[in-house]
């Protein structure tokens, strides 16, 4: 058999060469050239020319990563389109990183109640199932009725018995930015234990992607763009930064550290004074300088005739008072000595994030 190389098609009197390679009918061979590429290196190979552009759609393929969820994924990001939802958590994050860790869940975050059914309709024709938290019950239409009884429930500052189900035995307090949920509902694919859980935001959604613990997972997609709000330390150094939650340190909180320190996400407890002002000590918006914006493939959606913009929403990185930032001279990062990860949050509380109106920075 005739060398791999040798099998590439060309013009007549021309060799192969970097382009050959790299031209959109050839997948075999750019897939394999920008899966050793990491995003940083993606990106600048992929603006180089016209050609390299177009295989963009291609190597951000949003239909491939949810492909393992949905039997037709187009179909879900046209439910998506039809109620204004959003993807965030690990699978946004893997869209720009095009990392193949192992998934299981997806989250879902939608602003509308009203949206819950129409979601919930098409995860059941997806084979998945509602299975309810502790504080539900188990119809879905009794459960969004009593929805406004929910939240006290949820946010409850008690150690959940071992015993509970759906993985929140050893959750500690309250889930991640709860402040800025009304609910979650999970739908569960028993046969794969693929999950996914439609959260039902307080408010804007961009509060509760701002109420991560940590920069690096502070990233989204609509069913047409997908957006990372911090992607300079968390593409090119995979590293970020960690932001206290309001509610206090959570167990669920130092296993999500853990599991990011696994896949080589460092977290960093001190924002440099230098780091800030330079980047980040203003008003910032979705989809400003410091934004990765990324088109994704929109063939076969039927864009609505209106649908929530998200480009232009306002936030802050904001330091409490009586806080402080280490002050260096160059961009290495002091940390306390003899003390792993775990043991520096608990002192790291001099961090917010915040949305809405701002008048100045600092309040």
């Amino acid at each position: 058999m005739a060398p791999l190389f040798s099998q590439i098609p060309t013009r007549p009197g021309r060799s192969p060469n970097l382009l050959t390679l790299l031209d959109p009918s050839q997948p075999i061979f750019y897939t394999t050239i920008f899966e050793h590429l990491n995003p940083v290196d993606t990106v600048n190979l992929l603006a180089t020319c016209r050609q390299t552009r177009s295989l963009k759609k291609h190597v951000f393929n949003v239909n491939v990563l949810l492909r393992p969820f949905f039997k037709d994924p187009v179909q879900f990001r046209q439910v998506m389109a039809d109620n204004d939802l959003i993807v965030g958590g690990s699978m946004a994050l893997r869209l720009f990183s095009r990392e193949r860790w192992k998934s299981t869940d997806i989250d879902v975050y939608t602003e509308s109640h009203e949206s819950v059914p129409a979601v919930a309709s098409f995860l059941e024709g997806e084979g998945y199932r509602f299975q309810p938290y502790f504080w539900q019950t188990n119809s879905l239409e009794e459960t969004l009725s009593r929805r406004d009884r929910v939240k006290p429930q949820i946010e409850n500052p008690f150690a959940f018995p071992a015993t509970l189900p759906h993985g929140i035995g050893e959750v500690e307090g309250s889930f991640y930015g709860i402040e800025q949920i009304k609910d979650i509902y999970a739908f569960v694919q028993e046969e794969t234990e693929k999950k996914i859980e439609v959260v039902l935001t307080r408010g804007s959604f961009l509060g509760l992607v701002l109420s991560y613990y940590a920069t690096f997972l502070m990233n989204f997609f609509t069913y047409r763009t997908a957006f990372s709000l911090f992607p300079s330390g968390t593409f090119r150094d995979k590293k970020g930064f960690y932001v206290p939650p309001s509610s206090g340190l959570r167990s669920k909180t130092k296993r999500g550290v853990l599991k990011y320190e696994s896949r080589g996400y460092h977290l960093h407890t001190i924002w440099t004074s230098r780091w800030i002002r330079e980047k980040h000590v203003r008003i910032r918006a979705i989809g400003d300088c410091d934004t990765w914006c990324l088109p994704l493939c929109t063939n076969g959606i039927s864009i609505p005739a209106r649908e929530q913009k998200l480009q232009g929403a306002r936030f802050s990185v904001v330091l409490k008072r009586g806080s402080w930032v280490e002050h260096l001279d160059n961009d290495s990062f002091y940390e306390w000595k003899n003390r792993d990860i775990l043991g520096k949050l608990p002192q790291s509380d001099h961090l917010k994030l915040k949305t809405g109106e701002f008048t100045e920075v600092f309040p």
